[in-house]
């Protein structure tokens, strides 16, 4: 792709890679903008409701204009690849998951501080977005990214409604990625607002304790969990964070929507409590309103943090309090005015009848005599009058409307229940070549421990002499592999190395700018994968942020000198679901022409 016309932007590297998508650097010569591309794996528009969902997706996520959500430029089909591509605003930054990564590999977690700042930006890009009836329904840290002036920037919305679509949801698919998963979605729901706001309590645990709130050794077993077990308090782990900001973690996680914040507003509001004199200066000021799950949005002010003269603003505790007390005085006057048929008002609320009864009001005739004319809907007929019954004393109960409650379902064995539907739903849901229902939407991710500088081969100077991939020509070889698990999800036995042919023999596709620099004299690299094997086995299962066993890897040498590469793609056990990027592996040869 590097170096490759897409409509009106050429290509320059990949950024990133995923299930459903690859990411990468692009530049618009005419606008002179650098921009991020998403291109969509050409499998998904296998579906023949995708390009309808696409292109409507694709629409809404282009009208969210909010500072803390990535803006989308433009969309469209790319005919040579087959495939529909978005392109976006390019963030220069590190996403959550590589900084929660970085603090947990020297066993630190994010300050209180630092989680306000991060969490209440995606709390207020959720509120924003949800005003407009956009669900994000993936958020993880993985889609949060923090640019140079520490602006935080939620990515991907639309994107799991486009890649799975109503034919998945309907057969009980699950949108989502398992750890930051809300139990209606581990049970095959699709969620609302408050499915978002369960996964940013989630990404609020782990920034807040360096810990999920729910791990286990497979997709479905994370999602029981979050279906069944109960929450450890982030003060088990961590004994000196604030009560408050343990109560609005905990509360973000409740298991039934019923009890988590109902909107992201309310849970900004004890962020903001929590920050004290000087909270984070908010990107929008809004005007709220009552809605289906608390409030709406009216319309958005942007001001970084200050309300314009003149513009909306929202309804801070103490205007409320003041509006309160006004509304109780007012009360109080009319009380006093109200109390008869003499008070202060009666005249200015009473409509008169006929001849200056109630039920008519007064006009004038077209020679200006005053007329009583009937009210809709009254007649001249009065009312009778009706004596109410007195029951005798001993008799009178007062009545009591029952407040209706919500009708209580005994919780059935979400355990069993949600084995039989995943069982059900494997079955019943078309099959897809990456598994899209779960696995697919798992957080996978790994670094090479070992070899050292995988990418780059070794160097025929003394000091490389000992690589075990600098090989002569023609000859056995073998190396010791070892990777390192840092995603949101465990693996279980048997991850396995699989050949990527098509990558390993199309190098304009490949970044291979170090391995050119290590190999000046030879200036086109050959793929070396001609051995038998093309794959090889983890035996053991990998917890999240554990290192693998050691993988030997084993091939034979080509005949004639020069550096050598092969790509390899590391896939869940029994699937074609990639773990993070292709690999990419290098040997030198030496010792023939």
């Amino acid at each position: 792709m590097n170096g490759r016309k897409l409509g009106k932007y050429e290509i320059i590297e990949r950024i990133g890679r995923g299930g459903m998508a690859e990411v990468y650097r692009a530049y618009h010569s005419a606008l002179d903008r650098y921009v991020a591309i998403k291109i969509l794996h050409p499998f998904l528009s296998d579906d023949p409701e995708f390009k309808d969902r696409f292109e409507r997706e694709a629409r809404n996520v282009a009208k969210l204009k909010h500072p803390n959500i990535v803006q989308v430029y433009d969309f469209d089909y790319d005919p040579e690849g087959e495939s529909y591509y978005m392109v976006m605003e390019l963030i220069n930054g590190p996403t959550l998951k590589d900084r929660l990564f970085d603090l947990g590999s020297i066993g630190q977690h994010f300050g209180e501080q630092d989680t306000l700042h991060i969490i209440g930006s995606a709390a207020e890009a959720l509120a924003y977005a949800h005003a407009r009836n956009m669900i994000h329904r993936d958020v993880k840290p993985a889609n949060l990214m923090i640019d140079e002036d520490s602006r935080v920037v939620l990515t991907d919305f639309g994107i799991a409604k486009i890649v799975t679509g109503a034919q998945f949801t309907s057969t009980g698919g699950m949108i989502g990625t398992p750890a930051y998963m809300a139990p209606e979605q581990g049970m095959a729901e699709p969620g609302d607002e408050r499915s978002d706001i369960y996964s940013l309590g989630a990404i609020m645990y782990q920034m807040a304790t360096g810990r999920l709130p729910f791990d286990a050794d497979t997709p479905l077993a994370v999602i029981l969990k979050h279906l069944n077990e109960p929450l450890i308090p982030p003060s088990d782990i961590v004994p000196d964070i604030s009560e408050t900001l343990e109560r609005i973690i905990c509360k973000s996680l409740e298991k039934d929507p019923a009890n988590r914040y109902q909107t992201a507003i309310e849970m900004l509001q004890d962020l903001d409590e929590l920050a004290g004199p000087n909270p984070r200066a908010r990107q929008y000021d809004t005007i709220w309103m009552t809605g289906k799950f608390g409030t709406r949005e009216l319309g958005p002010a942007f001001d970084t943090g200050k309300v314009v003269a003149g513009s909306p603003g929202r309804m801070r505790p103490a205007r409320v309090l003041a509006l309160l007390l006004a509304v109780t005085l007012l009360g109080l006057v009319a009380l006093a005015g109200f109390g008869g048929d003499d008070g202060l008002f009666a005249d200015f609320l009473a409509t008169r009848e006929p001849n200056g009864g109630i039920g008519t009001e007064v006009q004038t005739d077209e020679a200006g005599t005053p007329q009583d004319v009937a009210l809709a809907g009254m007649t001249d007929t009065p009312e009778p009058t009706t004596t109410p019954t007195v029951l005798p004393t001993d008799t009178l109960e007062p009545t009591i409307t029952p407040t209706e409650q919500p009708t209580l379902t005994a919780t059935p064995d979400l355990t069993q229940t949600a084995i039989i539907m995943m069982a059900t739903n494997l079955a019943a849901a078309p099959p897809t070549p990456d598994m899209t229902q779960t696995l697919a939407a798992c957080d996978f991710g790994y670094i090479v421990v070992s070899p050292d500088d995988l990418n780059i081969p070794p160097s025929t100077l003394p000091k490389d002499y000992n690589n075990p991939r600098l090989v002569p020509a023609n000859q056995d070889f073998q190396f010791e592999l070892i990777l390192k698990n840092t995603g949101a999800c465990a693996w279980p036995e048997r991850v396995r190395l699989r050949y990527n042919e098509e990558l390993s023999n199309n190098p304009e596709n490949l970044d291979l700018e170090p391995l050119y620099d290590a190999c000046t004299e030879l200036r086109d690299p050959i793929n070396f994968a001609t051995q038998g094997q093309t794959n090889f086995y983890f035996q053991q299962a990998i917890d999240v942020n554990e290192q693998t066993d050691t993988l030997i890897f084993t091939g034979t040498a080509p005949r004639t000198f020069g550096c050598y590469y092969g790509v390899w793609d590391v896939l869940y056990p029994d699937s074609n679901v990639h773990i993070g990027t292709p690999l990419l592996m290098t040997i030198r040869v030496w010792g023939s022409r």
